[in-house]
């Protein structure tokens, strides 16, 4: 089976050409996607042979990771492997993570992080990683062990049968489309390093990286599981409601009046709002099926 290893690059002059000799070692071809560079990541990059694809501008991450995906299928691969070039994974991983693809017993191969740690990871981080990973198990029912590892290897298929849409939430997205699609995942153990240069291009700070985790959790739940995206607020609404309608009516049938006219307009919004918000949640849900 041919594989083929995308490497998605932004300004990573420093790693790049020592990863990519790596990483050539264990697949058929080398494709990097340049994503707009403003250092000399191409010029590394032309030094080592590998097929070099350059985003004139920054497209973001999940743009830059399809375009990577479509090349390697166009270029006849079997199975794809993913891997970041700033060092944090080490190709001589790359066997292993194939291992269950060529065996036949998985489609999606997500290298797990988090058991085999080579620095400490900030806690933010590690607390997000690990709510998120709650998440893509909830709604897949996979034994997700990482669901936002950059290292994984794909089946040829599966990437035919979605495109990745979102930028920072492309791996959740993968996951999810594949899960949905009936396709095999897998989880295999890897070691996770330190940047060996610089800051992260995606989380420059843990106020940027909270902020950005709550987005990619709030909009995975409301694409992915709208019914109760939109249904359990509803359905709260809705008991509010009832509840406040049940205490006024039990106090006119006790005085013979309600009062309090904002309390009881109040006591019909919830309502309002509630059913509107299960309708809501009923309506996205037969949509994304």
């Amino acid at each position: 089976m041919k594989t083929i290893a995308i490497i998605p690059a932004y300004n990573e002059e420093s790693t790049i050409e020592n990863i990519i000799k790596m990483t050539s070692l264990f697949v058929d071809e080398v494709l990097v996607v340049n994503d707009g560079s403003t250092d000399r990541t191409v010029e590394a990059t032309k030094n080592t042979g590998a097929i070099l694809i350059d985003n004139i501008v920054n497209r973001g991450l999940g743009k830059t990771i399809q375009r990577g995906y479509d090349e390697a299928i166009k270029r006849g691969a079997d199975i794809v492997v993913q891997i970041d070039a700033d060092g944090q994974y080490d190709p001589k991983e790359i066997p292993k993570l194939i291992q269950p693809i060529l065996e036949n017993k998985a489609d999606l191969v997500l290298g797990s992080r988090l058991e085999n740690l080579k620095y400490k990871m900030p806690w933010l981080k590690k607390q997000g990683n690990k709510a998120f990973t709650w998440l893509l198990r909830r709604l897949t029912g996979a034994d997700i062990k990482d669901g936002q590892t950059g290292f994984r290897a794909t089946r040829k298929e599966v990437l035919e049968t979605f495109e990745i849409l979102g930028d920072f939430t492309y791996t959740q997205e993968m996951i999810v489309k594949a899960s949905e699609k009936g396709w095999r995942i897998s989880n295999v153990p890897i070691n996770f390093y330190q940047r060996n240069a610089g800051e992260s291009r995606l989380m420059p700070g843990p106020l940027s990286y909270a902020w950005r985790a709550w987005i990619i959790i709030i909009r995975t739940l409301r694409d992915y599981d709208p019914l109760r995206f939109f249904g359990i607020p509803g359905i709260i609404f809705v008991i509010a409601g009832l509840m406040f309608g049940t205490a006024f009516l039990y106090k006119f049938a006790i005085v013979g009046f309600i009062g309090h006219t904002p309390a009881v307009i109040l006591t019909a919004l919830l309502i309002i709002v509630g059913v509107q918000m299960i309708f809501m949640a009923l309506m996205a849900d037969m949509m994304r099926k």
